[in-house]
C-alpha cells in the first residue's frame, strides 16, 4: 500500500473514531454550524531547485551553480467556507470544515553581471477544496470571552491554478525572442561574456521565451492531493470566533524525483530521467507548502441542536 493510501486510511479512521467517541459521550451530538472567511499567507519551505524544475539552471559570474535560494515572503490568498462544532464535553469539541482555500509562492531572484541585471520571477497560485478537522479546547477567560486552542489535520484537492514565469536575461528592452539553449554554462565565443543560464529543451520546447503561463497542476510531477497538520489559537465571543492558524503540508507540491525518461527519449536523449540530471545538478528535497491564516467564523447559533449549554 502506498504512503498516500496509508495516510488516507489513517485520517478516515481518526474521523470515524472521533465521531463515535463524541456520540458515545453525548448520545445525541450537540452541534453548531457556522460560516468562515479569512486571509492566507502561503509559501514553500524552500526555493532550491525551482529554477531547474522550470527548465533553467542559473549560474554566477564564475559559472558556479547559483539557483534560486529563497522565495519572497508569503503570497496572499484567502480561505472561505462552512464549519461545524461537535461538542464532546464542557471544554472539548471537534471542528470539521469544508473550505475553498488558496496557496502559492513567489520568487524574484536578481543578480548583476557587467552592469546588466539578470532576474527570474515566478508567481504561482493554487486553489484547493480542503477538509480540515480540528480538536478544540476552550478556556473561560470571562463570562463572555473564551480562549480557543486547536490542532488537527487537513486533506485537500487542487482544483486549478496558474503559474506565471518571467525570465529577464540582461536585455535592455522586452520582450526579446529567446535564449540560446545550452545545458552547461560557458562563455559566449563572440562577446566573451559568461553564459549564466542553461536550459532544458524538453521543458521549454525549441525556443525559450522570456515569459510564460501554465496551469499549476498540469505538469507531470505536480501533486493535486494535499494533506498535513495544523495548529491554531484564537478567541471566541458569543457567536464569533477569531483564529490564527498554521498549516504544514506533508505532501510535496512538486516531486523532484519524478521520472521524465520518455520526454528525453522523444528528443533522442538517452540515459536521462529529469531536468536535474540533464543540467548536471543534484536534486534537492522536494518543497512543501505551509500557510499562516487568519480567519473569522460566525456561528449560526439559532441552528444549534442544544440551546441549554454554553458553547
Amino acid at each position: 500500500m502506498s504512503k498516500k493510501k496509508y495516510l488516507l486510511a489513517f485520517l478516515l479512521l481518526a474521523f470515524l473514531a472521533t465521531s463515535a467517541f463524541s456520540q458515545r459521550l453525548n448520545r445525541a451530538p450537540q452541534i453548531r454550524f457556522g460560516v468562515r472567511a479569512g486571509l492566507n499567507m502561503s509559501d514553500l519551505t524552500s526555493a532550491k531547485g525551482l529554477d531547474i524544475w522550470n527548465g533553467l539552471g542559473l549560474y554566477d559570474n564564475n559559472l558556479k551553480y547559483k539557483g534560486l535560494t529563497d522565495t519572497k515572503p508569503f503570497k496572499l490568498g484567502f480561505n472561505a467556507g462552512l464549519t461545524a462544532q461537535i461538542r464532546i464535553n464542557e471544554n472539548w469539541s471537534w471542528q470539521p470544515s469544508l473550505l475553498v482555500t488558496t496557496k502559492g509562492y513567489k520568487v524574484n531572484a536578481k543578480y548583476t553581471n557587467n552592469a546588466k541585471e539578470y532576474n527570474v520571477e515566478i508567481d504561482a497560485s493554487a486553489y484547493y477544496f480542503q477538509l480540515p478537522v480540528d480538536f478544540v479546547y476552550k478556556y473561560d477567560m470571562s463570562s463572555s470571552l473564551r480562549l480557543v486552542v486547536q490542532g488537527g489535520f487537513f486533506v485537500g484537492f487542487g482544483a486549478f491554478g496558474y503559474t506565471d514565469f518571467e525570465d529577464h536575461y540582461g536585455e535592455d528592452t522586452v520582450p526579446r525572442q529567446f535564449h540560446t539553449q545550452v545545458n552547461r554554462p560557458g562563455y559566449n565565443p563572440t562577446t566573451g561574456e559568461p553564459v549564466m543560464v542553461t536550459s532544458d529543451p524538453t521543458v521549454h520546447g525549441a525556443h525559450l521565451y522570456w515569459k510564460d503561463r501554465s496551469d499549476t497542476f498540469i505538469p507531470k510531477g505536480t501533486w493535486r492531493f494535499d494533506a498535513g497538520l495544523q495548529i491554531g489559537i484564537g478567541f471566541e465571543v458569543k457567536s464569533f470566533q477569531l483564529s490564527l492558524q498554521y498549516q504544514y503540508s506533508l505532501t510535496p507540491l512538486f516531486n523532484y524525483k519524478t521520472d521524465f525518461t520518455e520526454r528525453y527519449v522523444e528528443k533522442g536523449i538517452e540515459g536521462v530521467h529529469n531536468a536535474f540530471e540533464y543540467l548536471g545538478e543534484k536534486s534537492p528535497g522536494s518543497p512543501m507548502q505551509h500557510v499562516i491564516s487568519i480567519s473569522l467564523t460566525y456561528y449560526l447559533d439559532f441552528l444549534k441542536t442544544s440551546k441549554s449549554i454554553r458553547w
